[in-house]
């Protein structure tokens, strides 16, 4: 469960309301899973629904939810990439306390790849690799179309 203590290490230090009161962010993950298939090795996936909520922030909430968004493209990017995905891929609720005041309850399912290795003396060595990262599209060329016919 690398990637949810992660987010809230980014959400702390990007901002300042949660640098000056870290105990205001609470993080729960409910009906968290874990897969692996049957193939060679013994890697595995967990798949980790990661509720957060923020207490009495007394900023923008639109802030937050560009952060997530900045860190989903680094750790969860198929959640903005993939069209169908990112239909679901944010959810939030928020109590507005007063005018100055709000708690705020965002909603991501992430998920996360295990690397078990077994090691010489028969235990084992856990890794979590780096999440694949999208390219970039390539420019588009010119090009010229020529009939296979001659004209």
């Amino acid at each position: 469960m690398k990637k949810p203590i992660s987010l809230r290490d980014y959400l702390v230090q990007n901002i300042q309301f949660l640098k000056d009161n870290p105990d205001k962010l609470s993080i729960l993950i409910e009906s968290g899973r874990y897969r692996s298939t049957l193939a060679t090795g013994y890697s595995m996936e967990s798949i980790c629904p990661v509720r957060f909520l923020i207490q009495d922030f007394s900023g923008d909430p639109d802030l937050i939810a560009f952060l997530l968004f900045q860190w989903l493209r680094v750790h969860q990017s198929e959640l903005m990439a993939n069209l169908e995905k990112n239909k679901n891929a944010v959810k939030f609720e928020a109590e507005i306390l007063d005018n100055d005041k709000v708690d705020v309850l965002f909603e991501v399912e992430l998920t996360e790849r295990v690397i078990l290795t077994k090691n010489q003396d028969g235990s084992f060595s856990f890794s979590y690799p780096e999440e694949p990262q999208l390219t970039a599209a390539l420019p588009a060329t010119s090009c010229e179309l020529i009939d296979d016919h001659g004209n």
